[in-house]
């Protein structure tokens, strides 16, 4: 992403954004080419390092997917552990200049949009690990249904201990990150109030997004 300072969000602010944004692309590039994969990912407020302010995340992928980012390949001490670039994308939306007003009137479109991408330490879990991992992963999501009898994994189920060794686990430690919130900033008040006008009707959420951006 281009550096610009105006746009530009720390860490607190990308910790919000990936509660918010669970769902994020892993990629890495092992020695076979570029591997992409799509997972839900939580913040793990649990870990130790996350108590001094880093940005500690917990996921998994399937067996297949983890083979083809090499995260199975035996590795030497010297090589350090695998690296992956995670992307958290939030709500974004195309920010028509018909909308400007006053001296914002006839400038180009463009695209309001929330993103980071993070620089990632890679831990391969153990099984008993990735079980628990996939037990928080199932509670958090299933939290918002427990009044309509959600679903939760037994971790002592031999049944599910079985399904989750075709998964990995795996504890992402985020030593570098690049993010921006784009939300019209550079646009003047009037402009702005006029973009979350019309946003309200069309894409709500990004406009409350941007009502939050200040």
């Amino acid at each position: 992403m281009q550096p610009n300072p105006q746009y530009r969000i720390g860490i607190d602010d990308v910790r919000a954004l990936a509660r918010r944004a669970p769902w994020m692309l892993l990629v890495s590039h092992p020695a076979a080419g570029m591997v992409a994969s799509p997972s839900p990912v939580l913040v793990d407020d649990e870990h130790p390092e996350a108590q001094d302010d880093r940005l500690v995340l917990v996921t998994h992928l399937g067996r297949a997917d983890a083979r083809g980012h090499g995260l199975l390949a035996e590795r030497s001490p010297e090589q350090g552990p695998p690296q992956m670039l995670v992307v958290v994308q939030g709500e974004h939306g195309y920010i028509s200049p018909s909308w400007y007003v006053g001296d914002d009137r006839g400038q180009v479109p463009t695209w309001n949009f929330e993103m980071a991408t993070l620089t990632c330490d890679v831990e391969v879990l153990d099984p008993d690990e990735n079980l628990r991992v996939l037990h928080r992963l199932v509670e958090h999501f299933e939290g918002q249904y427990a009044s309509d009898g959600g679903v939760r994994l037994d971790i002592d189920d031999e049944g599910n201990r079985g399904m989750a060794m075709g998964t990995v686990g795996l504890r992402l430690r985020v030593r570098a990150f690049d993010a921006k919130a784009k939300m019209s900033q550079n646009k003047s008040p009037e402009t702005r109030a006029s973009v979350v006008g019309q946003l309200d009707a069309s894409h709500p959420r990004l406009a409350a997004r941007m009502r939050a951006a200040g």
